[in-house]
């Protein structure tokens, strides 16, 4: 009976020497950085909500465009904001596209589609009063005419 019981005692001496030793093998160890942290200076990428933009040329509106929009900024800097960055960055899309004349959708040609992203880049941070908005792009542009949407064809005329 005692050689049982004295087996029994040896089996939970050992047994807490190994998780000592296993735990304190492992704490001796540094934590991992993290990467993404370290790759890119903490930015997050917000995706905005899909927005359409009526184009009215000659007192008339001709079609609307619809956009969304990415940016990244700091992620640290957009918990502590009390208004959301989105919102600031769709209404710079939405003046930029509207009272824009040189971007005519209407002309199938190529467009300054860099020149918008930095107008709205400018003036998202503008209307912060400091650089929040590190980069933005654009996810979807399309137009679709008037008579397109009339008629449920959505690639427009």
């Amino acid at each position: 009976m005692i050689k049982i019981i004295l087996a029994g005692f040896w089996a939970c001496v050992v047994t807490l020497a190994a998780s000592y030793a296993a735990v304190s093998w492992h704490a001796g160890k540094a934590a991992p950085e993290a990467e993404p942290e370290r790759l890119f200076g903490g930015l997050e990428t917000v995706r905005t909500r899909m927005i359409s933009v009526p184009i009215i040329r000659s007192g008339a509106i001709q079609g609307y465009v619809m956009a969304q929009f990415s940016f990244t900024a700091n992620a640290a800097t957009l918990k502590r904001l009390s208004l959301k960055a989105d919102v600031v960055v769709l209404d710079e899309a939405f003046k930029a596209i509207y009272s824009e004349d040189t971007l005519d959708f209407r002309d199938m040609k190529k467009q300054d589609l860099g020149g918008l992203v930095k107008r709205i880049l400018e003036g998202s941070n503008q209307r912060f009063g400091t650089r929040i908005v590190e980069d933005a792009f654009i996810q979807e542009l399309s137009y679709v005419t008037k008579d397109g949407i009339r008629s449920g064809n959505k690639r427009g005329s």
